[in-house]
Formats: structure tokens, sequence, C-alpha cells
């Protein structure tokens, strides 16, 4: 139950939250909403029922796609990012939510012009030599135009959609507050924790709307890729870029979509999947900083042979001791220790308070015993990380942001050196890191040991101070034990709840009750000079009333 809940400021998303209810009605989800507390007494009275069309897809998984992309920018981007978290969803889910698109059409030039003028603070032709009024691609948050700089370089103009900010701003409010409702009303959230995941959504979202984010990505690649000899990365033109507009360089070359549907001669296939692979694994193990979204629509294919990257506004970042962390994972996946692997997928995981460690064991015993004595090389990797990831969903653990959006940059790596070369293995390329994979083991093995021999000896200093401190409490009476039954607040809830109704209805019986004595009173004749019954039933319906509205507006009815 949304409203007469929470702080008057979120009245301004009211017409958006009915179109949303709306939208999700329509595809067959009010028991859903129901179910998580969404959808109570006043979003009733408020949305009406909608009749489901017959071009409504059966498959709740495909009804779920087709109201993410009816609800806009902000939910199509939540849904992609919904996608990489194959630590919460099934796999059906996974895969209909990867074929989410952004079909929207392009915005007016006249539009455009005007953006371009206010954030450059220039008339467009003092900006640019030449801007082609024609967008060569549009998608929910911007479009793109080729133009000619002043200095006649050629380059590629992204330019945000107008009000965009403001849509999906208003949009992530709302799941902000629909995912606190969800955590405080329902015992998923006490097991799911959606505020925190609706936060990282956020965060995410957040960074790809911003155009100079998007900018400082590309020259990092671009710094990290210098005189490389398979990839080519753009140059950004800060002049010309702002938050709402980015400027790149701009080349011809040919998309490996194009290059599926008819292969050029400047490449063979076997070729451009080593280039990827060696190239996805430089960014991995080297850089610590890789491309989130390497699907073929965003690497083009230039004359000289070379890879070049477009749209970095999906990168993610693995710092030294994330990566010895899957050098660690790797390293007992080979030898076989199973131990190893479930204390190091705990480390690298969000798991909730109880796990149960032993099952844990054995669900990862059975994913190593497919791939015992297996040669690295014929191992499918992303595979493997699959049956983690259904393992983890299985005992609820949460990887960090970055190893998923690494799994997911993996999966579409290997589908596609699968399109370019069946023969090609990834794994045999990931076999030439395992040197460096193992001296960054030992650096970390060593770094941690340190770690935990300060933290044991400020605990060994502590420990004299905080027995004093115990010991003194205790003999003044004071020491004081908190506990925490689990389940406690859901109990009480509902206790309150139940309460509330039987309260509710003994105040209306008790109100009928002594209305109709007093209509009975007929034969004291100064009370038929006052209409006493018409009083009554006034004040039995404004306080009936006024009791309804403080329970519904507490929650707790």
């Amino acid at each position: 139950m949304i409203f007469g809940r929470g702080s008057l400021k979120q009245l301004r998303h009211l017409r958006r939250y009915r179109r949303i209810l709306r939208v999700l009605i329509k595809y067959g989800f009010v028991q859903i909403l129901d179910q998580l507390k969404l959808y109570g007494l006043w979003e009733r009275l408020f949305v009406r029922r909608i009749r489901r069309s017959g071009d409504i897809p059966h498959h709740l998984e495909a009804r779920l796609r087709a109201a993410l992309e009816e609800l806009g920018p902000a939910f199509v981007k939540v849904g992609q990012l919904l996608s990489t978290r194959t630590d919460l969803l099934p796999p059906s889910y996974i895969n209909e939510l990867s074929r989410l698109q952004e079909k929207v059409p392009p915005f007016p030039t006249a539009k455009a012009r005007q953006i371009l003028e206010a954030e450059l603070k220039a008339p467009l032709p003092l900006c640019f030599k030449e801007f082609d009024p024609e967008p060569i691609a549009a998608a929910s948050i911007g479009q793109v135009h080729r133009a000619i700089l002043p200095g006649g370089e050629e380059v590629a103009v992204k330019i945000k959609r107008p009000g965009v900010d403001q849509q999906i701003k208003g949009d992530l409010a709302i799941l902000t507050e629909l995912a606190n409702l969800v955590d405080r009303t329902t015992n998923l959230g006490a097991v799911y924790r959606f505020s925190n995941l609706a936060d990282e959504l956020r965060l995410v979202i957040m960074r790809e709307l911003d155009y100079q984010h998007e900018g400082r990505n590309a020259q990092r690649f671009r710094q990290n890729f210098t005189d490389n000899p398979y990839v080519y990365i753009p140059k950004v033109y800060w002049s010309h870029t702002t938050h709402n507009i980015l400027t790149l360089e701009y080349r011809e070359g040919l998309s490996l979509n194009r290059y599926f549907q008819d292969p050029a001669p400047v490449q063979p296939p076997g070729r451009i999947a080593e280039s990827l692979t060696v190239t996805f694994f430089k960014q991995v193990f080297s850089d610590g900083f890789f491309h989130g979204d390497p699907h073929p629509g965003n690497i083009a294919i230039l004359p000289d042979g070379r890879l070049f990257f477009m749209d970095f506004g999906a990168a993610g970042f693995i710092n030294e001791e994330l990566r010895a962390k899957f050098s660690l994972i790797f390293r007992a996946f080979q030898s076989v220790d199973t131990a190893a692997i479930v204390d190091e997928l705990l480390n690298l995981t969000e798991s909730p308070p109880l796990v149960n460690r032993s099952e844990l064991i054995r669900d990862v015993g059975r994913i190593q015993e497919q791939y015992f004595n297996v040669p690295l090389r014929t191992i499918n990797l992303g595979e493997a990380v699959q049956n983690i990831m259904s393992v983890a969903v299985k005992h609820r653990l949460r990887f960090p942001h970055e190893f998923l959006l690494l799994a997911r940059a993996l999966v579409t790596l290997e589908g596609t050196v699968a399109r370019l070369d069946p023969e090609f293995s990834i794994a045999g390329v990931l076999e030439e890191y395992g040197p460096s994979l193992k001296s960054r083991q030992i650096r970390f093995v060593t770094r941690r040991v340190r770690r935990t021999m300060r933290s044991y000896y400020r605990l060994l200093e502590e420990i004299p101070e905080r027995t004093v401190e115990i010991l003194r409490e205790t003999a003044a009476g004071e020491l004081k034990l908190k506990v925490d039954v689990l389940r406690t607040e859901s109990a009480l809830r509902t206790l309150e709840n139940m309460l509330n109704r039987l309260a509710f209805s003994i105040v209306l019986a008790s109100l009928i009750i002594g209305l109709s004595q007093n209509l009975r009173l007929d034969n004291v004749t100064w009370l038929t000079r006052f209409p006493v019954g018409e009083a009554a039933l006034i004040g039995a319906g404004m306080a009936g009333l006024w009791w309804l509205f403080a329970i519904i507006r507490s929650g707790r009815f």
C-alpha cells in the first residue's frame, strides 16, 4: 500500500505512479503486486482494472519485458541491468530481459540543435563546420549525429533526449520508495534487501546518464590501448562534451552485426575471435577496467583490421583485491579444492546471516565433478559461470555489481566468438594468464595474512581494556544484553493488523447499537425537537471514517 504513507513530496509522482500501475495491471501483475503489498485499498480505488487484450504475451517473462519497454527509459535500463543479475533471477527471466529493446523514434533535429547551442553556448555554425540533421542512431536516452568540427575532424555527436533526466530520476525515486516499502512490509524484503538493490541500480543508471562520465571511460580505454595492434579507441573532444553531449572521433568501419551477415575480406573470422579474446583478458587481468557491453553492435572492424569499440556507458572496474579473489577461486577450481572455493565465494559475495555451508560445499562439488580432469582449453567458461550463479541463487548469495557485469561480458564475448569461429577456445587464451594469476594470488594471500596478524594484534591490545569495562558494568548492575528474536517484527505487524481490524469492528458495532437505541426514544418530548438520530449518524460516520483513514494511513489495516 503506497498512498497515505510517507512524505507529501511523493504526491508529485502521483500521475506517474498511476501510469506504472495501469501498465503492470494491463500485463497481469495484480497478484504479484498484492503479494508485495503494492496494491492495497487505495490503489484499487485509484486505478481502474484494465482488461487484457489479445496481443498480451502468455508467458510471465515476456509480459515483464513488454511492460518494461512500455514504461520507458528508466524501466528499460532497470530491466537491462537485472538481466545481469543471474544471482537473483532464473535463466528464463535473464534470457527474456536480455532482449529488451529501446524502441523510440528520434526527436526532432530542431530540438537537437537547440540543445547543442544551449550546452555549447554558441550558434551551431560556430560549433560545427557541418552537422548532419539525420541521426545515425537513436535510443531511449539519446541519439547520435555525424558532424565535422571547425578544424576538420569528423566526429559522432551523442545528444541526450530532452527531459529524459527528469523522467528517469522520477522513476528511480518511485522504484526506491517501492523497494523500501517491500523491505518494510514483506518477508522477502528481509531476505533480498530490495532497497540495496534499488540503490545499486540507481547509481549505475545515473552514471550512464552523465555523458562526461562516459567520456572519461572512453579516454581511459584509449590510454590503455595506446599503440595496441588489435584495438582502436576513439578520441574524446572535451571542448564539445558536456553532461548532455558527448563528442567522439568518428571512423568508418564494418560493424560485427553486418560482418556476420556478409563477412568482408578485411579480417578472417578466426583472427577477429582471437583479437576479441586477447583484448578482453587484457582489460580484465592487466588493466582492471573492462567494456561491460561488448555485443556485436558496439564493435566495428576498421579497414586496417583493428577493432573499433563504441558506447562506453557500461564499464566495469576491478581492483587488485577483486582480481586476486578471482584468481583464488580459479586456482581452487583447478585444484579441486571445494572448501576453498566456498570460502572465497562467501568472502566475495553478500550472504544471508545463516548459510548452510555443508550444503553449499556439496552443490559446488557437483559443479566441479563436471570438469574433473577436463582440460581447461575445452571448458565452456560461460556455462561454468552460469552453473556457479545457479548455486548462488539457491543459497541467496549476492555478487558485487562488477562481478556480474564481468560475467555478462564474458557470456556475450563467448557467444560472439562462437559465431565467428566455433573451434576457437577462449579458455585456451586464459591459460596464458596462469603465471600472472599465480603471482597475483601469492601477493594477495601475503597481504591477507599481514592484515589478519594486524587485526589479532589490535585485538590483543583491546582485550584487557574491554574486559575491565564489562566487569565494571556487571558489578554496577548496568550490563545490558540485546536479544533480537528472528521474525518477531513480522509477527508483531500481523498481530497489530488483527487488533486494528478488531477495534474498528467493535467501534462500528457500538455506534450502530447506540444509534438504534437513540432512535427508539420517541416518548421523550425534548428529544423530538432535536435531530438526535441524524446527529449521531453523522458523528458515527465521521468517527468511523477518521478511524479507518488513520489505520489505512499507517499501512496496518
